[in-house]
């Protein structure tokens, strides 16, 4: 009896240290091919029609977010200035080629940021067209939260 009770508690020892390190920050664990999951707060939208078409056969608008995201992990908040570029194509039929999900001021949105962009579509089946066009990612400034 006095043996197994050794062998069970060498093997369940064995055991806790073969399992693999555990890493509670999903930041560090994720090698940006999934984006991290944030909560983006808009505080300022712009939009600016682009002269880049020939106004016959295109037309592109670009579309200017600013807001943040606050860290739990450092308790710090990061600046952002976002843009997104929607064009519509009038030849061969009109048509959005690539459309930018719409954001207001003051509000709120789930989303995922990749190394140079944020993506804020919802995770659900879609089939193009129009193509999803994400936000660059044009400034990104990190600052304490008790400065703003």
């Amino acid at each position: 009896m006095h043996r197994l009770v050794i062998f069970l508690f060498l093997t369940s020892a064995i055991f806790s240290f073969a399992q693999a390190p555990q890493r509670p920050n999903v930041e560090n664990t994720n090698d940006g091919t999934e984006g991290t999951p944030i909560t983006f707060h808009v505080t300022s939208v712009r939009q600016e029609d682009l002269t880049d078409c020939d106004p016959q056969k295109c037309s592109s608008r670009e579309f200017t977010i600013e807001g943040y995201v606050d860290t739990r992990r450092t308790g710090s908040r990061i600046t952002y200035v976002l843009t997104c570029i929607e064009s519509v194509v009038y030849e061969p039929t009109p048509h959005v080629s690539g459309a930018c999900v719409r954001l207001h001021a003051g509000g709120d949105y789930d989303g995922k940021r990749f190394a140079d962009s944020i993506d804020f579509w919802p995770n659900k089946h879609y089939t193009p067209p129009p193509y999803r066009v994400l936000y660059s990612i044009e400034s990104e400034k990190e600052i304490s939260r008790a400065s703003h």
